[in-house]
């Protein structure tokens, strides 16, 4: 397979695995081979005491238990994964990385959409922050949905603004990409520097589980944000493409 389009495009290009996590590095290797990428050990659940990371304010559990929709603390692999990428996006802002692909280690290329790379970034804004190559969730609007969250938000039965139930829904504005609305999966993504600081920002302390950082930030505006057309990876631990256990 041919990646010299995202290895010309991306100044870094990230791979979040565990240490332990060797069948699935082996796995990777395999599935992109050719393209020039670092693995980037993340924060295993194994590793760490949930109360030292409470003590040290890096995991705020009041905090995490606000930003929920069900008013939920996050569990120990929830917290793991939200502080890999928060590390990656220290990595980023230390080494002023412009451009960054960050990909988990159960990300697979979809071969067919790959050539396509080219085609979806003419049409990116030069202010993008934040460009989704997979995702899930909200893809097609539900209007009546959205009327009935803004209802419950008047009536103070949801917790999310009016803002972020308006962008619940992509919106389209090309061929092959789209104004993120509010989605799920941080397998494939790619960030800029100001979208890095942004993020940093906001999951300081750890108050958000990984996917709702990102479809929060978007919807709510705080961060640019886009996905792509046709996807580009799939999620191997994620629905019908499930091939691996989750590392949660």
């Amino acid at each position: 397979m041919n990646y010299d389009s995202l290895n010309n495009f991306f100044d870094k290009i990230f791979v979040i695995t565990l240490e332990r996590s060797t069948n699935r590095q082996v796995h990777i290797n395999k599935a992109l081979h050719g393209l020039n990428y670092q693995f980037f050990f993340g924060a295993d659940k194994n590793n760490f005491s949930l109360n030292e990371l409470k003590d040290k304010n890096i995991y705020n559990e009041a905090l995490a238990i606000q930003h929920h929709r069900y008013s939920k603390p996050m569990n120990a692999g929830q917290i793991g994964c939200a502080l890999s990428h928060k590390n990656i996006y220290q990595e980023i802002i230390n080494r002023g990385y412009k451009k960054t692909l960050i990909l988990e280690d159960d990300a697979e290329p979809v071969k067919e959409s790959l050539n396509l790379f080219s085609e979806i970034i003419k049409d990116l804004p030069d202010d993008w922050e934040l460009l989704y190559f997979d995702y899930c969730k909200n893809e097609k609007p539900r209007h009546f949905k959205k009327y009935w969250y803004h209802l419950q938000r008047i009536v103070g039965g949801l917790k999310w603004d009016h803002t972020i139930i308006g962008n619940l829904y992509p919106k389209i504005i090309s061929k092959h990409l789209s104004v993120a609305g509010f989605h799920d999966y941080t397998d494939a993504y790619a960030v800029t520097l100001s979208g890095a600081k942004k993020l940093l920002e906001l999951q300081s302390p750890v108050s958000y589980v990984a996917d709702n950082l990102l479809a929060i930030a978007s919807a709510s505006k705080k961060v640019n944000t886009f996905i792509s057309h046709p996807k580009l990876f799939q999620q191997l631990s994620q629905g019908e493409a499930s091939a691996f256990d989750s590392l949660l």
